[in-house]
């Protein structure tokens, strides 16, 4: 009897692999096909403007809209806080049992700036040069979506897996996610096993890193006071410039400012501290200064809290305020969320973390080591407020060309993210099917 059972388990588990193996091979011969129109509807999203600010997407979702129509994902929906910024979702619903996943990408981009002076090519036309497609967004994050939505439609054409996939194309995330992952993790109540969000992970090259977590960022105020004073006596009261001390505190926090935090494996540069990322200070010509400040942003690793960022600062304007007793100078956060953006983090042997791994093996012919992103993404508002665990960035492109003039991403590698997302996905959901 019990060899009978083993003997039929072992050919249940023949024909599992067998169909596994054979819709992994449909993935990839539909998305081939789809190389093309993959590589165009990049194009079309590139050539709609969704700047952030000023803030309006709802061209740019009315295009995702129909074109989810298209393919023959119909029933997706839009949930809003503000018109201007809509966010739309498409829920892939399994036969039940399985667990459902979260793909996420936003739909907004940082302004295009002087685009006369800046760019080399128009940033609202996707030009492909040495295998490269040029213009805004086409790493942060159009690529990303169009590899998501044609991910979708290949796995719409299988049988339905076990479990869910759940595509949310969001918005605001340039200008702060108020109206988008904030939204739809407070207010929705946005509800998911597991996500992976499509941000560019490379920093020196594509397909660098699979992120498991993301750097936080702590942001604050250095306030200096002094003496406002008519100019022409300044030396004569024994008045304090504002600004003179605004510069020695800045050159010292320079030399000597640490922060004191355990070391992570897969964040080998741990905090960066960008001082000086704003300066005001003083009133006219004919006035001493007698006030004077700087803002800092600071990128934290995963383990650190705001307390012990505090306690730091604190520790350090301290030995300051002793050195110089006619130093006067407070520490302010900023208004949140930008006071406390936690790192997030999740385990190597998260289904979908393994699961992408295991995709870009078949893919690209490598499995990315992990990593932890240097920016922050959405992330935190999965995780953090919904309780999603969340893989922070893995899409086509790098960080290094972001935010900036002449932006690209590989034409090559949105095919290959559509194709690691697919099989991704399918891997995950598949249910019974994977043991």
């Amino acid at each position: 009897m019990n060899g009978e059972r083993s003997g039929k388990n072992n050919a249940s588990s023949s024909v599992s692999l067998e169909r596994a193996g054979s819709h992994s091979e449909e993935i990839v011969r539909l998305i081939n096909d789809w190389t093309p129109e993959i590589i165009q509807f990049t194009g079309e999203l590139i050539a709609t403007p969704s700047e952030t600010p000023t803030g309006d997407e709802r061209k740019i979702t009315q295009l995702l809209a129909e074109k989810l129509d298209k393919l023959g994902l119909r029933g997706a929906w839009i949930t809003s806080d503000v018109p201007e910024h809509p966010n739309l979702l498409y829920r892939l619903s399994g036969k039940g049992g399985g667990p459902t996943l979260l793909y996420v990408a936003h739909t907004d981009t940082k302004p295009v700036g002087d685009a006369a002076l800046q760019w080399a090519t128009d940033p609202f036309r996707a030009t492909i040069r040495d295998g490269k497609m040029y213009g805004l967004g086409a790493a942060d994050m159009k690529a990303a979506v169009a590899a998501f939505v044609y991910a979708t439609a290949a796995l719409k054409r299988l049988e339905p897996l076990a479990g869910d996939l759940l595509l949310a194309l969001v918005s605001n995330e340039e200008g702060g996610s108020k109206y988008g992952a904030h939204y739809l993790c407070s207010k929705y109540g946005l509800k998911a096993d597991m996500a992976v969000i499509g941000e560019p992970p490379g920093v020196t090259k594509e397909w660098e890193n699979i992120q498991l977590g993301c750097r936080g960022v702590c942001c604050f105020t250095i306030k200096v006071y002094g003496t406002q004073i008519h100019s022409s006596i300044s030396d004569r009261f024994g008045s304090t410039n504002a600004s003179v001390k605004l510069a020695e505190l800045l050159t010292r926090m320079r030399r000597e400012l640490k922060f004191h935090f355990a070391p992570h494996p897969l964040c080998p540069n741990g905090v960066t501290v960008n001082l000086g990322v704003f300066i005001k200070g003083g009133v006219f010509f004919g006035v001493n200064p007698g006030y004077a400040e700087f803002g800092t942003d600071i990128r934290t690793v995963p383990g650190m809290c705001k307390a012990d960022v505090a306690r730091d600062l604190e520790s350090f304007l301290d030995a300051c305020r002793r050195d110089d007793p006619s130093l006067q100078v407070k520490l302010e956060f900023a208004p949140p969320p930008l006071d406390w953006i936690a790192p997030t983090e999740v385990p190597a042997d998260l289904p979908i973390a393994e699961a992408l791994a295991k995709a870009s093996q078949q893919v690209l012919g490598f499995r990315p080591p992990f990593g932890i992103y240097p920016a922050g993404t959405d992330s935190p508002h999965f995780q953090n407020t919904a309780g999603i665990p969340t893989v922070p960035a893995f899409g086509a492109g790098m960080i290094s060309v972001c935010h900036g003039a002449n932006e690209w991403v590989g034409v090559e590698s949105i095919v290959q993210a559509c194709k690691i997302y697919a099989l991704a996905a399918y891997d995950v959901l598949r249910g019974d099917e994977r043991r």
